[in-house]
């Protein structure tokens, strides 16, 4: 008989197994997801041809509020152009706003649902987190990258950042390892929703 909850937890008592087995689990009790939630805030810093950097600070809160964990680091976006950023594909960093952050999973359930009911194929998302809901906007993902060229509207992260004078665009470092961080993160605390706050210096 497999576990029903790891070592740091208790087992669940005889009541919980029967309601198992009367839910159709075979007595396999399954272990609740904490309520802890995340808001990720950012802070538009640096504004370059081709590219924008931001900086970052994501805290989780467990379920009555506190602050229990946190990170920080960079995001590269495309140049800010206020003009174009509630306009479709136009590769420009988006309005400044509160989203949700959601993954790929939720959002192609969701687009999936939609072409079922015009009787279009399904799709598959690349990414596997994204920013719902931006006016005007679509498909603008959380990924690893390092240039402007890279961010097709979308946050790249990196611990560190830089300013070529000659070009006069911003880079982002080590992108793929604060990526993996970020995205734990997410894993870990993300149960409840995640919240990002997008904001100008």
């Amino acid at each position: 008989m497999g576990n029903f909850f790891n070592n740091s937890q208790r087992m669940p008592n005889i009541f919980e197994r029967a309601r198992a087995y009367e839910d159709g689990n075979e007595g396999y009790v399954q272990q609740q997801k904490p309520k802890t939630n995340i808001v990720v805030n950012t802070n538009r810093i640096g504004y370059g041809k081709k590219s924008t950097v931001s900086e970052f600070t994501a805290i989780a809160y467990d379920g009555t509020g506190n602050k229990i964990d946190s990170i920080k680091g960079y995001f590269l976006e495309p140049e800010t152009n206020y003009n174009k950023a509630k306009v479709k594909n136009s590769d420009a960093s988006i309005a400044q706003g509160n989203y949700n952050v959601i993954s790929k999973t939720e959002l192609e359930k969701r687009i999936n649902t939609e072409r079922r009911e015009r009787g279009e194929a399904d799709i598959q998302l690349t990414y596997k987190w994204y920013v719902d809901s931006v006016p005007g906007r679509s498909g603008i993902a959380i990924h690893s990258g390092n240039y402007g060229k890279d961010t097709e509207g979308c946050f790249l992260p990196g611990d560190n950042y830089s300013y070529d004078k000659v070009t006069e665009t911003y880079s982002v470092w080590n992108s793929k390892k604060k990526t993996k961080e970020l995205f734990d993160f997410f894993d870990n605390y993300g149960h409840n929703g995640i919240k990002i706050n997008v904001n100008s210096e």
